[in-house]
């Protein structure tokens, strides 16, 4: 069973070789213009904030990213980054969701692969909106 807990801020170095190869190979599903190194970036200065998914013996299986804003109605807690296994999954959503509460968040949103919105659809999760982005 796996537990999901937020990495403290002052552990983030310590932690990095374990979840920087499930973050790159999220980048390109979360919109892919942003680089590993300044993911690295904003959780070591506090703007997101990296959770993880472990085992009974500590060894991480996947890890996210996350970043915290507000709405009029809502504080949002925004997947920014998010892969590997046992991260967000049936088993796991209440210790995530758990996660999101814990920073205030009222609900989650996210740029995420189709595989893992099909699985959040069992939590309730609805498609949004078709986001594009135009350089000008």
């Amino acid at each position: 069973i796996m537990t999901v807990q937020e990495v403290p801020l002052q552990y983030i170095n310590m932690v990095w070789p374990s979840v920087e190869g499930f973050i790159a190979s999220a980048i390109p599903h979360s919109g892919g213009d942003i680089a590993l190194d300044e993911v690295k970036s904003y959780c070591l200065n506090g703007v997101w904030k990296l959770v993880v998914a472990v085992d009974e013996a500590n060894t991480v299986h996947g890890a996210a990213t996350l970043h915290f804003f507000n709405r009029i109605n809502h504080r949002v807690g925004f997947i920014t980054t998010v892969g590997g296994k046992g991260i967000l999954t049936p088993e796991v959503y209440s210790q995530f969701s758990d996660v999101l509460r814990s920073n205030g968040a009222t609900c989650m949103e996210g740029s995420v692969r189709d595989s893992l919105m099909r699985l959040s659809a069992r939590f309730g999760a609805i498609k949004k909106s078709n986001n594009i982005q135009l350089v000008i």
